[in-house]
């Protein structure tokens, strides 16, 4: 079939986006062109006001209105206790948890597949932030997969050396789950009975 080039444009940059397909993005494509023009440039209209507006935390990495973020920013928020998240997304799975101590954001995982490293993480950061004010805990929250596990070990390496108290989410949360997807009550039964590394 016949497409007309900014047609196949769009749908290419659409396959861009996680989780989509060639068959979603000509989906996504022709919906775009199908709905109204006003519906259609308010999603992109919505894309660049969350793109200007957005900022990401200088102290834990988590995306806001706000640097410092909403979080680091609350004076009522447990600073002795840090939970290393792999992505922003966990942090709002853990709010609606609930939890009151910090964040720290890794920004992604450790991924032989793909090229992902530490030195691609917020691995120093975090190292920085506890050497310069050592908090009582730091409990790993990276999902429990294979690449989450590998990501916790060595931040549980890199951590002790320092001489902190190291932590693990409890086995609550079932093994190659993503922390977005979890009941709020079995994330705060994983936070109440994290273990130590």
């Amino acid at each position: 079939m016949a497409r007309a080039r900014v047609v196949e444009h769009l749908m290419q940059c659409l396959a861009r986006l996680p989780g989509v397909g060639p068959k979603t993005s000509e989906r996504l494509a022709y919906w775009l062109l199908r709905t109204s023009k006003d519906e259609a440039l308010g999603l992109a209209r919505a894309i660049e006001a969350a793109r200007d507006a957005i900022l990401v935390c200088r102290q834990c990495f988590n995306l806001d209105e706000v640097d410092p973020c909403s979080v680091c920013a609350d004076p009522q928020r447990d600073r002795d206790l840090i939970l290393v998240v792999e992505d922003p997304r966990d942090v709002a799975a853990f709010e609606e948890a609930e939890y009151r101590g910090v964040y720290h954001v890794l920004q992604g995982r450790l991924s032989s597949l793909e090229g992902v490293g530490p030195d691609d993480l917020t691995v120093a950061a975090l190292l920085a932030r506890v050497r310069a004010q050592p908090p009582r805990e730091v409990c790993l929250a990276t999902n429990p997969d294979l690449e989450g596990e590998a990501t916790a070990r060595m931040l549980a390496a890199e951590l002790s050396a320092l001489g902190v108290t190291v932590t693990r989410l409890a086995r609550g949360l079932p093994a190659g789950a993503t922390i977005q997807h979890v009941a709020k009550s079995v994330l705060l039964d994983a936070i109440e009975g994290r273990r130590r590394l």
